[in-house]
């Protein structure tokens, strides 16, 4: 990595007044910025929060599957706030909004089309570059609003010699082997949290449902999932209004997946373009 540190006054710098009353945290190592950024909401219930590293050692993803997070250069970050949206049941369309927002930017720093697997990995020239985990936060007694973590691990530059087999057959890099000199790992945040939270102040227009579906991986591919442990198979149309996965049966018959129990294995979307 190059000596890019991250660093919260330049990160507010970029800010600016974009954002009212921002946390930002920068530790050297954590174990997981989404477990950092719940301990912040719950005492600052009424801030965003970021928390970002380049180093943490017990990453996660959906279903309590492990992040590889030992790159030579990768950035962990979450933001933690008060979603704008009432019903529990649109929150988890922040997930597609992060990634609708991650795809944005990140198409800034690259040349080929950045894509996205539902309901959140990123891949990039056929390979899986980013995962997101969004959590809900319930509050504390003298609490009245459920926050929402959005966290992201984003692999930037390095190899994966040392990750397990089903990381090394999956995984992938933006940068190769190296990050570029001029990567200012600190203006990509404001990027994306900038856009992020635009996005957020809109939530109910769902703009970012059309980047969504725009790049998303496998569109009249067949494909093989689990759902609560069954496997099952269909052919991939698209997204609804809420972000669910539509399918196309072997009877014809259109099917709608979401929650929580639905799980696909990365490996049949590699080098899907």
């Amino acid at each position: 990595m190059n000596d890019n540190k991250l660093d919260k006054n330049k990160i507010l710098e970029f800010f600016g007044q974009s954002v009212d009353k921002l946390n930002v945290l920068t530790p050297e190592v954590v174990t997981s910025t989404n477990d950092i950024a719940k301990e912040e909401w719950l005492n600052h219930p009424k801030h965003w929060t970021l928390v970002a590293t380049n180093k943490q050692t017990a990453g996660r993803g959906r279903l309590g599957k492990k992040f590889y997070s030992s790159l030579d250069h990768g950035l962990y970050f979450s933001l933690v706030f008060n979603p704008n949206e009432a019903s529990l049941e649109n929150v988890p369309l922040y997930t597609i909004m992060a990634a609708a927002t991650l795809i944005e930017v990140l198409e800034e720093y690259v040349e080929e089309p950045i894509r996205v697997k539902w309901v959140n990995d990123i891949f990039y020239k056929g390979r899986k570059v980013s995962g997101i985990l969004s959590e809900l936060v319930f509050p504390n007694y003298n609490q009245d609003h459920t926050g929402i973590i959005v966290g992201i691990g984003l692999n930037f530059s390095g190899r994966f010699t040392q990750a397990n087999k089903d990381t090394q057959n999956v995984a992938g890099t933006l940068f190769g082997e190296e990050t570029p000199s001029d990567f200012d790992q600190n203006k990509f945040l404001y990027n994306f949290i900038q856009r992020f939270y635009n996005y957020h102040e809109t939530f109910h227009e769902k703009e970012f449902m059309k980047v969504y579906e725009k790049h998303l991986l496998g569109i009249g591919k067949k494909v093989t999932y689990m759902e609560k442990s069954t496997p099952r198979s269909g052919t991939i149309l698209g997204i609804d209004n809420n972000g669910h996965l539509k399918l196309r049966m072997a009877d014809g018959k259109t099917e709608t997946l979401y929650g929580q129990a639905i799980s696909f294995n990365s490996a049949q979307f590699l080098g899907d373009e």
